[in-house]
């Protein structure tokens, strides 16, 4: 049953922030290997639009900036405090490489929250975050479905350097991201629609997006969960593909301004 209060809250409260949710012996293995090269490290921290609505429920949530504020500026003071503890206890053994924040907070027409709402509720909390996270030189990155378009600016605002994963069917476009945010960086936007189509149409989409990719910030990525429809070797394609317009991305890169590529392997 969805929190209609602040006294349930106060009942669950005691279970929603445990004290022990870092396994150390894990992350000294993944600090290891990345030592070797073999590894980057990545976390995620409940964000503060999308915890309130794991417990309110999405239509409760949205109403409840109107109808019921003490109880989100209550939840959102507690996951400050619970995500600086996880924090902690991580940078402990190893600083991450790059960390998000889960927040989903738009859909396909743009943001689920005004900005009027978002600098009330979620910017005091984000700020209280970041300090820490950027202390140690971490990416600090929104993980948000839908259009991010206009939610961007706010996030920068905020101090977030970076989002994902850039969905091609909410209607995003990297190239209007990077002109319009170019200290931010940005994860994603390979079409996860084409990924079972075959090999000419997975290369017409890598083709799609090489020049932002080699023009820095932006990192090739499917673009959400991959489909069901994909099957193993479909995204076994995928991957030796990505590795191929990865390295591609990273000789266009150190070639002079206006330096014609050569071909690829292959190439649609």
């Amino acid at each position: 049953v969805p929190l209609q209060s602040v006294a349930d809250y106060e009942r669950l409260r005691p279970w929603l922030y445990p004290r022990d949710v870092v396994d150390e012996r894990e992350l000294e293995r993944w600090a290891r290997e990345r030592e070797q090269g073999a590894a980057v490290i990545w976390i995620t921290l409940e964000g503060f639009f999308w915890f309130p609505r794991m417990l309110l429920g999405i239509e409760p949530h949205l109403f409840a900036f109107y109808d019921r504020p003490d109880l989100l500026r209550q939840i959102n003071a507690d996951l400050v405090e619970h995500n600086l503890r996880v924090w902690e206890r991580v940078v402990a053994v190893c600083a991450p490489d790059f960390m998000t924040f889960a927040e989903d907070m738009s859909y396909n027409h743009g943001p689920m929250l005004s900005r009027a709402l978002f600098d009330e509720f979620l910017l005091p909390c984000y700020r209280a975050v970041l300090p820490a996270v950027k202390r140690l030189g971490t990416l600090a990155l929104v993980d948000s479905d839908g259009d991010v378009t206009e939610l961007a600016g706010w996030l920068e605002a905020a101090g977030i350097e970076g989002l994902l994963p850039l969905e091609r069917q909410a209607g995003v476009d990297i190239v209007r991201l990077r002109a319009e945010h170019p200290a931010m960086r940005f994860v994603g936007h390979y079409d996860k629609r084409v990924m079972h189509c075959g090999e000419t149409a997975m290369r017409r989409e890598f083709e799609r997006l090489l020049p932002v990719a080699a023009r820095g910030g932006f990192m090739v990525s499917c673009d959400h969960q991959t489909p069901p429809e994909v099957a193993y070797a479909d995204y076994r394609l995928y991957l030796e593909l990505f590795w191929e317009y990865a390295i591609e991305a990273g000789r266009q890169s150190r070639e002079p301004a206006g330096a014609v590529g050569g071909a690829r392997r292959g190439t649609a």
